[in-house]
């Protein structure tokens, strides 16, 4: 009897400490979140990703520690990612390029999108802007295609890498005017921008928000922008589109994690981000870098996934781009 006794009351405490162990084991995070982003210190996508972790880690209680690692054309932070734990407490910060670009171009790659990563959350677009060294004397787009024709193989144009999106901008520009540019590809966005403001190459396509502040100094001509408008930082510079219909040129961004983590922790870094991205105070914050945040979750993502892998098969195609 007194084992009975025991036992009662002993029961109801297991009971609520097996409850508790699951309980505690799924809450998220538990530990610092790793944000890998596959770009350099100073991208675009490495603007953006910096401020949304700061925002996530003040709502987590947790810090968010971004963590680049550049290489392949961002092959090797998303591969990094994809092959991590997915516990969620490793994300990637992801443009184009390693996503929709490369799989596009036939590159082969060490994960697929589909297979191997989950999309959380859009994190915003940017425009591109076309942007000259002062040095080479353009004020406008017509500046520099008249000079172009003119010159062919004369001048040359810098990309953040070989089949990177400044690439494809610069390519499809050089097709709609028929121009002959050389391309000088970078390790990445910010190396290439350098190389124009150092004059080692005349032009080049680069996201607004880390151009700007040299824009503004007058160490860079703002030629063109790349999306649909006139774009609210830069008025009195003409989108390229108003020269040849249809052109746009921008990138977008994304959020995402291995495919196999739990889905009660993908749903929360999903609404987690949501709520982020809704941010007013963010948006206004990124808006006066030239980044325009989205925020999209769920199919809506998935759909703007597919559309965007889709739109660079066409280009691929079209402006003949090869991934050597």
């Amino acid at each position: 009897m007194p084992f009975v006794l025991s036992l009662a009351r002993v029961l109801p405490l297991l009971v609520a400490t097996a409850f508790a162990i699951p309980a505690g084991a799924q809450s998220f995070p538990t530990r610092p979140v790793r944000l890998v982003v596959h770009n350099n210190p100073g991208s675009a996508l490495d603007v953006i990703a910096r401020q949304v972790s700061q925002k996530l880690g003040e709502q987590w209680k947790q810090p968010v520690v971004i963590d680049n690692r550049p290489g392949g054309g961002g092959i090797v932070g998303t591969e990094f990612v994809v092959k991590s734990a997915p516990d969620g407490h490793t994300l990637l910060a992801a443009g184009d390029g390693p996503t929709t670009i490369l799989p596009a171009l036939g590159v082969p790659l060490p994960y697929n999108l589909k297979r191997d990563l989950a999309p959380i959350a859009s994190l915003g677009e940017l425009d591109f802007v076309l942007v000259a060294n002062p040095r080479t004397g353009f004020k406008t787009l017509r500046d520099f295609v008249e000079a172009a024709k003119k010159q062919p193989g004369r001048f040359n144009y810098a990309s953040a890498g070989n089949g990177s999106p400044q690439h494809f901008a610069a390519e499809q520009l050089k097709q709609a005017a028929g121009i002959y540019v050389t391309h000088i590809p970078y390790s990445g966005g910010p190396a290439g921008m350098t190389g124009v403001i150092a004059h080692d190459v005349d032009v080049m396509f680069i996201a607004i928000a880390p151009s700007l502040q040299h824009i503004k100094a007058g160490r860079l001509v703002a030629l063109a922008t790349g999306g649909e408008h006139e774009h609210p930082l830069l008025p009195g510079v003409p989108p390229v589109g108003q020269t040849y219909k249809d052109f746009v040129a921008r990138t977008w961004l994304g959020l995402f994690a291995p495919v196999a983590t739990p889905r009660p922790v993908l749903d929360q870094l999903t609404a987690d981000a949501a709520k982020v991205l809704a941010d007013p105070g963010l948006r206004t914050q990124l808006a006066a870098q030239g980044v325009t945040v989205t925020g999209y979750t769920g199919a809506k993502f998935e759909q703007i996934l597919g559309a965007e892998a889709r739109r660079y098969e066409k280009l691929v195609k079209t402006v003949g781009i090869r991934s050597d």
